[in-house]
């Protein structure tokens, strides 16, 4: 039976910045590991919509201990997301051997793609060549970080205010004005600090 708690952060606004957000409290000494296992890592690709109910059915059968290095290559393409956007966001250099670790993830995962003819408006489709294997959760990740990094208006993304907070979110609204990843937690939080500040 599928776990109904839900312990992913959704305040991304894209699948990829919602793989990098998983892991939670970063600037805290102990950070919570929301990708502690395969499992987790084939139930957020179902959450995330980056695969479909039946492919991840199919995929709980291979959430075993002999699936842990999958889980943890996706914990490490995700920490080189991260190195990316806080490069990005620092107006520093993306770090080159970052972008070759994401690319070689990308380059694998296009490599288990293939066109197959498609039911909508267009003439083909992207297919999965073998969609019940045990990767497929990581080649969607690496394929949404393509996305991301390719497709976004690199304006548009930034990391929460909060001083406390590292999560990372594309700014959809209206105005571009953006702040928080949440306006009831880090927003609502952050005001409460700068009027206790201004009290004082």
């Amino acid at each position: 039976m599928i776990a109904t708690v839900n312990l992913f952060d959704w305040s991304g606004g894209h699948p990829a910045l919602d793989f990098v957000n998983t892991l939670d409290e970063r600037p805290f000494p102990a950070p919570i590991e929301n990708l502690a296992g395969y499992a987790d890592l084939v139930r957020f690709t179902e959450l995330a919509g980056l695969l479909t109910p039946a492919q991840t059915r199919q995929l709980r059968k291979y959430a075993s201990a002999n699936h842990t290095r999958i889980a943890r290559r996706a914990r490490e393409l995700r920490e080189q997301l991260y190195v990316v956007l806080t490069a990005w966001h620092r107006r520093k250099a993306i770090p080159p051997d970052s972008l070759r670790a994401i690319t070689a993830a990308i380059r694998e995962a296009r490599a288990a793609r293939e066109l197959a003819i498609s039911n909508g408006p267009s003439i083909a489709r992207h297919d999965w060549l073998s969609p019940h294997a045990a990767e497929m959760p990581l080649h969607a990740c690496a394929i949404a970080i393509e996305d991301l990094l390719i497709g976004a208006d690199r304006r548009r993304v930034r990391k929460c205010g909060a001083g406390d907070c590292e999560v990372y979110f594309l700014d959809r609204s209206k105005g571009h004005r953006r702040h928080w990843c949440s306006m009831q937690n880090c927003g609502n939080r952050e005001k409460q600090r700068r009027w206790r500040a201004e009290m004082e």
